[in-house]
């Protein structure tokens, strides 16, 4: 078990009071105070040598449409269970990040600013959605996406060479509005040139939203 807390002020060097962003901080903009920006505990653990669990809510959660703070929303519950003995085709299944993009992949506590670009972040409310995801990934490369995050780089993470997922597409804690599925495919791989790594990426997604 561990955890994380993040907190914040926003308008020491504010310059635009009517800037707002409906995925970031909802602190920002006029009458913005010092907030809780994210407040998480994260339960994990291997229950067989194949089979590991992630559970994360987070206690520091906006509801749409309401003015209260610090709201406990789920931000992960999902199985990671490996096809192979050596875990190289593994499927995730539950609550989790879609696999698109490259900063909405990396965890909120090894990012360097606190929230994510909202042109890219857009696509998903919080990155997250209920779904079954899988991944392929030779060992070496795992370890080297392990190695980047234990270095405090700014990797990806473990999100496998190859990914190929289906999930609602509603986007996080919220219920599906339609019979379709929306279906995501990513490829990415960290070459090593030198002392350096860089991690090119290929992503894409399709599906039916539906607007309130």
């Amino acid at each position: 078990m561990r955890g994380y807390v993040q907190a914040r002020y926003n308008r020491l060097l504010e310059t635009n009071p009517d800037l707002s962003c409906e995925q970031c901080d909802k602190s920002w903009g006029r009458n913005g105070g010092i907030s809780l920006r994210r407040i998480r505990i994260i339960f994990f653990g291997q229950l067989h040598e194949r089979v590991y669990f992630y559970i994360q809510p987070d206690f520091a959660s906006t509801l749409s449409g309401s003015s209260s703070l610090n709201a406990t929303l789920l931000r992960d519950a999902y199985m990671d269970i490996g096809l192979d003995k050596a875990s190289q085709f593994r499927v995730w299944l539950g609550h989790s990040k879609i696999p698109f993009g490259f900063e909405n992949m990396q965890s909120s506590q090894n990012r360097l600013p606190l929230d994510r670009n909202d042109g890219i972040n857009s696509a998903f409310a919080n990155e997250r959605d209920l779904g079954a995801f899988l991944y392929w990934a030779p060992t070496a490369v795992r370890k080297r996406f392990s190695r980047l995050v234990k270095e405090g780089l700014k990797g990806s993470g473990d999100y496998g060479v190859v990914g190929l997922g289906v999930f609602n597409g509603q986007t996080a804690n919220r219920p599906e509005l339609n019979n379709q599925r929306h279906v995501v495919a990513r490829v990415t791989y960290p070459l090593e040139i030198g002392q350096h790594i860089i991690e090119p990426g290929l992503q894409a997604y399709s599906g039916e939203y539906v607007l309130n």
